[in-house]
């Protein structure tokens, strides 16, 4: 049944939500910042409310202690800055890989939204809104919610692919005319390019990447300028647009939807935002199908590149806790794992430094320890690199596994590494 696409204040849009509901939230840049202001300005009124989503940006002030009580977040990409609030009992952490978003955080799903909070652009002629730099779980579960309220704002790059709602789709919209919030570049060090120059030599021309945020993806990115025909499926991000006007990255060579790349999630700067608006060279997808490993493993030779806090002596990658404290999440790691693991030239590489602490610990460990969450399993690790080297564990025992392992560590704990598997 067509919905009313009635225009509101942001006050009158937010007073559509009552209390208890659980409201699903876009992740990083596709934040709708105006709404969620007025949720908070409304948190009395509102509570108890849930707000559900993935990565947070920001400073994640609806857990600040004012809203104790009022307005609880539920997400599987867990924050420190959210330890406080998940002490208090504000936040639950769901621990499920970004693929089953979709299906968890949607209608008929464990977390089921009774509403839907969209960012987008303005509707074009025919009434379609592009919901620009987020798309993932967002556009899935707007389809099949009862509530939907839209942030519509002129600054929102119209995106193309499967990126669109209908008018008729929409309950009520608010405009709000404001920047992005944006993701910059983070800082890149010494340790960082020489992990990234090790990375660099597993990429052939004309593979498809797939590669995160931080310093080490972007120093990866900066290693890549001598190649050729690179495509990238999953995330844009801003140290990818000098490889897009170089004429490294060209998707020339992508098995799937050649000359384009597949993206579901946008974050970067102004100028990246400004570059994807109605771009032909970007189609967007929502993660049903970019995190489906079936989908990925159709996809040639193609390069999964993440990163880890420890990997241990046989090939388990813990990308998500510190001494046994949630401190992120499995994200997409393990699905673009798996999807290179069905790839027929496909190789995924875990990308880290060899300590940590200022190099008082080290990030290559005996054991994960009983405290220690698997992101990625040891049956399907393949390359692990640090700044002294590759470590290839696919195909290897236990003892190989660790000898290599052994190697890429930081020298100073080879010899206590050594002794742990004696």
């Amino acid at each position: 049944m067509p919905r009313a696409f009635e225009r509101a204040t942001l006050a009158d849009a937010v007073g559509r939500l009552r209390p208890g509901m659980k409201v699903l939230i876009p992740p990083g840049c596709g934040d709708p910042t105006a709404l969620l202001g007025e949720i908070m300005a409304q948190a009395d009124r509102l509570a108890p409310l849930t707000l559900m989503g993935g990565l947070r940006v920001d400073d994640c002030p609806f857990a600040a202690p004012a809203y104790a009580g009022k307005l609880r977040f539920v997400t599987w990409q867990m924050s420190p800055r959210l330890s406080a609030a998940e002490a208090r009992g504000d936040v639950e952490f769901v621990g499920i890989r970004y693929l089953d978003t979709v299906s968890v955080f949607a209608a008929g799903g464990a977390w089921a939204p009774d509403a839907v909070l969209v960012h987008v652009s303005p509707p074009d002629l025919a009434g379609y809104l592009s919901l620009g730099v987020s798309v993932s779980y967002v556009l899935p579960a707007a389809r099949r919610a009862p509530l939907v309220i839209a942030q519509v704002n002129p600054r929102m790059p119209r995106t193309l692919g499967n990126a669109f709602l209908h008018r008729r789709q929409i309950d009520c919209w608010a405009e709000a005319d404001h920047a992005l919030r944006e993701y910059p570049p983070a800082p890149v060090g010494e340790v960082e390019r020489r992990i990234a120059a090790h990375v660099a030599d597993l990429v052939p021309d004309g593979a498809t990447v797939q590669a995160g945020i931080g310093s080490i993806p972007q120093a990866i990115m900066e290693a890549l300028g001598g190649k050729r025909d690179l495509g990238v499926h999953s995330l844009l991000v801003d140290h990818m647009l000098p490889l897009v006007e170089a004429g490294v990255i060209t998707n020339a060579r992508k098995r799937l939807h050649p000359g384009r790349m597949d993206i579901c999630e946008i974050m970067g700067t102004a100028r990246l935002f400004a570059w994807a608006h109605e771009n032909r060279a970007l189609n967007m997808e929502p993660s049903d199908l970019v995190h489906d490993p079936e989908v990925v493993g159709t996809l040639g030779d193609f390069v999964s590149i993440n990163s880890a806090l420890e990997v241990d002596l046989l090939g388990q990658v813990n990308a998500e806790s510190v001494e046994g404290r949630q401190v992120a999440g499995i994200g997409g790691q393990f699905d673009f794992v798996l999807g290179a693991a069905r790839a027929a030239g496909g190789r995924s590489v875990i990308a880290l430094p060899s300590t940590g602490k200022s190099g008082s610990v080290s990030r290559i460990v005996a054991g994960l320890g009983r405290a220690g969450r698997v992101t990625t399993p040891r049956f399907l690790a393949d390359c692990v690199v640090t700044e002294h080297g590759v470590a290839l564990l696919r195909g290897k025992s236990d003892a190989a596994r660790a000898a290599a392992l052994i190697r890429v560590a930081h020298p100073a704990f080879r010899e206590t590494l050594e002794r742990a598997t004696s």
